[in-house]
């Protein structure tokens, strides 16, 4: 489905959502104070869906733009009068309630927006959100990709960036914002090889597909990689001796950080043969393996996550998970990349 269509249809459901709620408070609290309410509607006519209950007819409109709340005599035109041209007030209409109850159905609509507003957010908030875990991890480089600015500043697998433009970043979160609002500038990169404080000078790019959003990027990587959670049975991975707990480390001899890059790699190589490079119970192995052509992309059959890449920034104090133990041959920052953990407040005592 064309993204600009997944937007409308989104736009579309928020906005009904939105004006359901707001039309409900009013609807509510007409029904406390004792008003008649002769029609609530979702959306705008042409009429597609209808059905009366009690007094009220409930309807739902084609065009998911709208609503409204018709209370009795909630209008002055819409009074009724006796033989003589006299008013007739009756209890259950809106403009013979007094002017506080009159105000609360009012002020509901908004009010209803506002408790949606805040139980939405704290919903999210409870609930978190999947994020690089290695974000919180100081910044060592894992890979370098070649023909970027790091590669051709001398920047190498290792080295621990200090300092972005003289300030300090401690972790790969802080290091992209650094680095991510100064594209197209000369930057200066203080650098920790062997034990020795170094500087480089890097001019961060914008990488092609992302200039709308204008973020730098020299080109580095943490030390994390996908592994194999699944072998579907008889596909290319397993005939080429793949197993579920794999380690990719690269393709082709190109290093392989995310998921997606893995993913690319295969998809580009339909019958072709490629050489993956593994990780199984802390030894290296190369595994040839062609994979099958499903329409114009390559296939293997696997099922990839990237290990420990992913922690819940909800709730706080639980770690739910981490990575195989061939992941981490000795290193420091390796053992930290692999473990998942939810950071946040923590909730309950």
């Amino acid at each position: 489905m064309p993204t600009s269509v997944i937007t409308l249809l989104s736009f579309a459901f928020v906005l009904g959502v939105l004006i359901f709620v707001h039309e409900l408070g009013h609807f509510l609290a007409a029904k406390r104070v004792g008003i008649r309410v002769l029609k609530f509607q979702l959306g705008f006519n042409p009429t597609i869906l209808s059905f009366k209950r009690g007094d009220t007819e409930y309807s739902l409109g084609a065009l998911p733009f709208g609503g409204y709340v018709k209370m009795a005599g909630d209008s002055p035109e819409d009074v009724e009068r006796d033989e003589r041209g006299n008013v007739v007030i009756r209890p259950d209409e809106f403009l013979s309630k007094s002017k506080w109850e009159r105000f609360q159905v009012l002020i509901m609509g908004p009010t209803m927006n506002l408790l949606l507003a805040f139980l939405v957010t704290a919903f999210v908030l409870y609930r978190g959100a999947e994020v690089p875990a290695y974000q919180d991890l100081p910044p060592v480089v894992g890979s370098v990709m070649s023909g970027l600015p790091a590669a051709k500043s001398d920047v190498q697998p290792g080295d621990r960036i200090l300092s972005v433009a003289g300030r300090n970043v401690d972790t790969w979160e802080q290091f992209y914002i650094a680095v991510g609002s100064r594209p197209n500038r000369e930057t200066s990169l203080t650098i920790q090889r062997d034990g020795r404080e170094m500087e480089r000078i890097v001019t961060p790019i914008v990488p092609p597909g992302r200039s709308r959003f204008e973020i730098g990027d020299i080109g580095v990587m943490p030390n994390v990689h996908p592994h194999l959670r699944s072998i579907s049975p008889g596909e290319p991975g397993e005939r080429a001796g793949l197993k579920v707990g794999d380690v990719i480390l690269a393709v082709d001899g190109q290093t392989m950080t995310f998921d997606t890059q893995f993913r690319d790699a295969i998809a580009k190589h339909p019958e072709q043969p490629i050489r993956i490079t593994i990780l199984r119970e802390g030894a290296q192995q190369n595994v040839t393996v062609t994979p099958a052509r499903h329409g114009d992309i390559g296939w293997l059959g696997v099922g990839r996550s990237v290990c420990g890449l992913w922690r819940n920034a909800g709730r706080g104090g639980h770690t739910y998970g981490h990575c195989p133990r061939q992941l981490d041959p000795g290193e420091q920052f390796r053992r930290q990349a692999v473990r998942t953990r939810r950071r946040g407040p923590p909730v309950g005592p």
